[in-house]
């Protein structure tokens, strides 16, 4: 036979299932255009450098690793129902004199034709709306306007057309092996394969409990920021793999159970809905699994990336209650001599009227942070723990004297009268300044210091200096009676951790009068400053530190705008996935249901009960991902709470309304997509 008569009929094929072909080709081409959107914001340096960051490359890179693992899985999703509803079609070939060789070569045709389409109207898709993504991505980091986006990347889309054409090439070698392992009377019973009712698979149903229930533990019992990073991908895999078990004999299980239950089973409201998912509940159970997953991913995604970019203000407020922290010193060999404060200000005054900004304030505070494992009521340095650190116990411990506690306490709290805490040498105060789960309410009576006992004096509400470590590890702040105190600390340090040992930080935290004014000329402050640091002390090594909030505000912008669009446009990828799962489900849930229900109409159901029976199936069986991934999320809360600790965001409140929010949205368009598809469910069972 010519090739042009395998064409011919691949093509009439694709025409006559336009139904079941079109959402494939539109859904690989949506998969497409966004990797190739994220694959060239990846590689146009231009974006990057005008935005001043290396966040947009590294995580558009990541996005579209992901998008490409997800369109594999996708793609196999769909790939299995075409070949589903078609084996009967080869199964006929086969009977009438075309032999399996012959049938791959249609079959070869088939998949050249959709692929071409999908892979043709994808990078359509994606140049038209990479330059709308660019502009996007400017608005949500509040950066200039990069011009030429509206060019074409020969690289990108090679790299993105030949990763598509690859996937299509592996399902169409995989429905060709399918082919010639079966027999014609398989083929043509292909369509109705599924139907033997199940068993419950005790070892699944255990192990997906085991996993599920794992995967729970570890996001509601994990105690730190860090601990979150090293099992969170632990826990995804668990409640992954948890799901798909328990949907696949889970739900086999519930519904046996069911129908034990004579008075539920036994009714013509219930019956056809829990026989009919009995009898196909292995091949719904993958589905509807993935469902549920996508859902989730939807879920924590769009709430995540929302709540941190919502946050950014608040998170700014937190972390600098000054807009400026300038601290220096100057080395000579061992010796080390710090900037005055007297020094540090008069630079900084110097700089502001050159840039025309007023200073409102000035805190000045000497301080110390050394990094120590939090046991027992115990600071221990390295010396004093044998073998590796534990990364749990890792606590920041900021020092100053009561001093220092006094004045500046005075200066954040706006009184007139300086608290004195009347500390001996051997008592402190202590402070809770950042805290894992563990620590809550903790509260020492006593605290060891390098080997030194002392007692805890009081416990403190606030803590009027920052740390530079934020909120991923323990941090606490402990105010001495006096210098002499201090620097026995400092020197026992000094002494643990050698070359790595902490320096004091003569620090000054300047509060400027016009925030936005600041804002507008801080480049030009910063340089300034540093400008006038370079040539007061030209001649000698200096070490200094300029922490600016306009800077900080910047960069933070950088991470979570890219993670916002990186959310948006992952979320639009799981949730066009969810969609186009539910689709097929419900065409091939209706072309298996239309001869079970055309016979119960038949035997004497009247239309409207067998339309009631319908409904009810399908509420049971497509909510059940819906519940399922609001169930994920929730238990899936105290983790991504430590890990949006990471980036900076405390606001557990702004965090919750993100997700109820987002849940909200999300259930409206499920249900909206539900309402939608089961119309071409009724359609096609009637």
């Amino acid at each position: 036979m010519k090739h042009g008569f395998y064409s011919r009929i691949a093509a009439e094929n694709i025409k006559k299932n336009t139904r079941l072909y079109l959402p494939r080709i539109l859904a690989e081409a949506g998969l497409l255009g966004c990797f190739y959107i994220l694959l060239t914001l990846a590689m146009d340096s231009r974006l990057s450098e005008a935005l001043g960051g290396a966040y947009l490359s590294m995580f558009m890179t990541m996005g579209a690793i992901v998008i490409g693992l997800l369109s594999f899985i996708l793609i196999l999703y769909v790939n299995s129902f075409l070949m589903k509803q078609r084996k009967r079609e080869y199964g006929l070939y086969n009977v009438l004199g075309m032999e399996k060789r012959h049938a791959i070569h249609v079959l070869f045709f088939e998949s050249f034709f959709t692929s071409l389409l999908s892979v043709l109207l994808g990078l359509c898709f994606g140049m038209l709306f990479y330059k709308l993504s660019s502009l996007l991505i400017c608005r949500l980091l509040r950066g200039d306007i990069v011009a030429g986006f509206y060019y074409l990347s020969a690289p990108t889309l090679l790299i993105s057309a030949v990763i598509f054409f690859a996937l299509d090439l592996f399902a169409f070698l995989v429905n060709s092996v399918t082919i010639r392992r079966l027999k014609p009377v398989e083929l043509l019973a292909g369509e109705h394969t599924g139907e033997r009712e199940p068993r419950v698979k005790w070892f699944l149903l255990i192990l997906g409990l085991c996993s599920l229930g794992a995967g729970y533990f570890i996001a509601l019992t994990v105690q730190s920021p860090l601990q979150a990073i090293l099992l969170f991908f632990a826990a995804v895999l668990l409640v992954i793999l948890g799901t798909y078990c328990l949907f696949v004999t889970g739900t086999t299980f519930v519904l046996k159970c069911l129908k034990r239950n004579r008075k539920y089973y036994y009714n013509k409201r219930h019956m056809p809905a829990v026989a009919g998912l009995l009898f196909r509940m292995k091949q719904n159970a993958v589905g509807l699994a993935s469902i549920a997953i996508l859902a989730t991913g939807v879920l924590v995604m769009i709430s995540t990336t929302v709540s941190l970019y919502s946050g950014v203000q608040d998170t700014m407020e937190t972390n600098y209650p000054r807009q400026l922290y300038l601290s220096a010193f100057q080395r000579n060999g061992e010796e080390i001599t710090h900037l005055s404060f007297d020094e540090l200000s008069g630079i900084v005054t110097e700089a502001a009227a050159e840039t025309g900004v007023e200073i409102e304030s000035v805190e000045e505070a000497r301080l110390l942070e050394v990094s120590y494992l939090l046991r027992d009521d115990r600071l221990l340095t390295k010396t004093e723990v044998e073998g590796g650190w534990d990364m749990e116990e890792l606590t920041s411990a900021l020092f100053i004297t009561e001093e220092t506690y006094s004045r500046l306490q005075g200066q954040v709290l706006f009184t007139t009268n300086e608290r004195r805490l009347d500390l001996a040498e051997d008592e402190i105060a202590f402070c809770t300044i950042s805290t894992t789960a563990d620590k809550i309410g903790y509260a020492p009576k006593t605290l060891t210091i390098d080997g030194k006992e002392y007692r805890v004096k009081e416990l403190l509400n606030y803590f009027p200096v920052k740390s530079n470590t934020g909120t991923v590890v323990n941090t606490v702040g402990v105010v001495c009676a006096d210098e002499a105190v201090l620097n026995d600390i400092y020197l026992a340090q000094k002494a643990a951790y050698g070359e790595y040992a902490s320096e004091y930080t003569s620090r000054i935290g300047v509060r400027f009068a016009d925030e936005e004014a600041v804002s507008a000329v801080g480049a030009e402050l910063s340089k300034a400053i540093e400008e006038k640091l370079a040539a007061a002390y030209s001649g000698e090594e200096l070490i200094f530190t300029l922490d600016t909030k306009w800077e900080a505000l910047h960069n933070v912008l950088d991470m979570y705008g890219t993670f916002l669009f990186l959310g948006i446009l992952l979320g639009f990828v799981c949730l066009f996935s969810t969609i186009l799962i539910i689709y097929y489900k419900q065409i091939s849930e209706g072309y298996e249901d239309r001869e079970r229900f055309q016979i119960m109409e038949k035997i004497g159901m009247e239309p409207r009960e067998v339309k009631r029976a319908i409904g009810s199936q399908l509420v049971l069986q497509f909510f059940l991902p819906l519940v399922t991934a609001a169930v994920h999320t929730a238990a899936a809360f105290p983790i991504l709470l430590k890990l949006l600790k990471i980036l900076m965001l405390t606001n557990t409140q702004l965090f919750v309304i993100c997700t109820i929010i987002t849940f909200a949205v999300f259930a409206l368009v499920y249900v909206a997509v539900y309402a939608l598809t089961a119309k071409t469910y009724y359609k096609i069972v009637h």
